[in-house]
């Protein structure tokens, strides 16, 4: 759908719970900018709930129509997700193009998926979504695409056309379920390797693309200031401070109302977050919202059971604030870290933070080593801590501290100790 250059009204109800209308609306204000659309106005109405017939209240409903007349507005877009009731009588009534803000969050989705699997999981949230909105020739449907079918006796189009959905739907789950296959075959691999994974989580636009392509010292990886510019997990090695090498991933951007179809449809790549060994929480310092937005990603954690997830919470674009609300900060969340992605301000210490609490989570062995055995060792450092204890044990061995994941561990010390028929170095390194 294209949406570049449409002059927009928003509306919103203000119920007195959550955000507020006038930050509500600066936000969808942000999102149909990422659509390139033109906010013509915004319109508030204060009320204990949304009318359920046509969202806002009679009399606010005919000065909408009313500036809809004018011709300065083509698009009315609704800062909740309206029931398919709202949606069909609003358009009735006002004879406008109207979205809500799904619509919007799903466009969005749908321009930034560029792999198969990203493409396939905006496909299929955006037809569960569309479905029970579908009437008469289908005015909300965009192009489900493939498994057309024919007409069956006495089937009238608009039943053609929900068949059609379904089938679709049915089509793309198929398709998804082989991609998760393969993806959970890539986390086994990965999570074999033995290096610990750490997950970057955190509201949309919170820097987390920035600051992988920080850590991982690379150009290759899009940041963009655009809402959910990153829809796919990115994973990178990362060498730490004390030379092993630790997996880093983000993941795409938590959203207050993140539609329930994009939860279900993504969930194969939000539940990535579950294999972690620990979760970065990454929130936009210089945002005056950035509480309500913390606890907006804490729930989508919430949802998808991640919230038991070991955690730290870091506060990132420092340089963009003044020194008192750093302090005050400070005083709020005196566990967090501070840092500064784009000039890498804090960014050692936040590397010593996680490297530290990931090795205090790890067993560890004492193994006598051969000393023909040591330039062997020193292959394993990424992998795991290695240190000398103790003086030798004799001419022949030395006696060292290996610390890491329990897997490495196990197979480290058969390996080193005589044992090296079971998997031998080079599926280790």
């Amino acid at each position: 759908m294209d949406l570049s250059g449409k002059k927009a009204l928003l509306i919103c109800v203000e119920t007195g719970k959550g955000f507020s209308c006038s930050d509500s609306l600066q936000e969808l204000e942000d999102l149909c900018g990422t659509l390139e659309i033109v906010v013509y106005d915004k319109l508030i109405q204060r009320r204990d709930r949304p009318d359920p017939v046509f969202f806002v209240g009679s009399g606010k409903l005919q000065k909408i129509a009313e500036t809809v007349k004018t011709g300065e507005v083509e698009l009315i877009i609704v800062d909740d997700e309206l029931t398919p009731v709202q949606h069909r009588n609003l358009e009735e009534q006002l004879k406008c193009l109207v979205m809500d803000r799904t619509q919007v969050i799903l466009e969005i989705f749908a321009r930034h998926a560029t792999t198969a699997e990203g493409k396939l999981q905006v496909e299929l949230a955006r037809l569960t979504y569309e479905l029970p909105r579908l009437r008469g020739k289908g005015l909300f449907l965009s192009n489900p695409g493939g498994g057309v079918g024919t007409r069956g006796p006495g089937e009238t189009i608009l039943e053609l056309d929900r068949r059609k959905i379904k089938d679709r739907i049915a089509h793309l789950k198929r398709e998804l379920k082989k991609l998760t296959l393969n993806r959970a075959n890539v986390r086994k691999a990965r999570l074999e390797s033995g290096y610990p994974i750490v997950s970057i989580v955190g509201y949309t636009n919170a820097g987390k693309s920035t600051l992988l392509k920080r850590l991982a010292r690379e150009e290759g990886i899009l940041v963009s200031s655009k809402l959910f510019s990153t829809l796919n997990p990115a994973t990178r090695r990362v060498k730490m401070p004390g030379g092993r090498v630790f997996l880093f991933s983000d993941t795409v951007g938590f959203i207050r109302k993140l539609p329930h179809t994009l939860i279900e449809a993504f969930k194969s790549t939000l539940e990535e977050v579950l294999f972690a060994d620990l979760l970065i929480v990454l929130v936009d310092a210089s945002d005056p919202l950035y509480n309500d937005k913390l606890k907006a990603t804490l729930n989508v954690l919430e949802e998808i059971k991640a919230l038991e997830k070991p955690r730290m919470v870091v506060f990132n674009k420092i340089d963009q604030i003044p020194i008192e609300r750093m302090e005050m900060l400070k005083l709020e969340h005196p566990d967090a870290l501070f840092i500064s992605a784009k000039t890498g301000q804090g960014i050692p210490e936040l590397l010593r933070s996680v490297e530290k609490f990931v090795l205090s989570t790890e067993p560890c062995v004492t193994v006598k080593i051969n000393v023909t055995m040591l330039a062997e060792l020193e292959k394993f450092r990424e992998l795991a801590t290695i240190t000398q204890i103790g003086s030798n044990e004799s001419s022949e061995t030395l006696r060292f501290r290996i610390c890491g994941p329990e897997s490495v561990v196990k197979k480290l010390k058969s390996y080193f100790e005589g044992g090296h028929e079971t998997d031998g170095a080079e599926n280790l390194a």
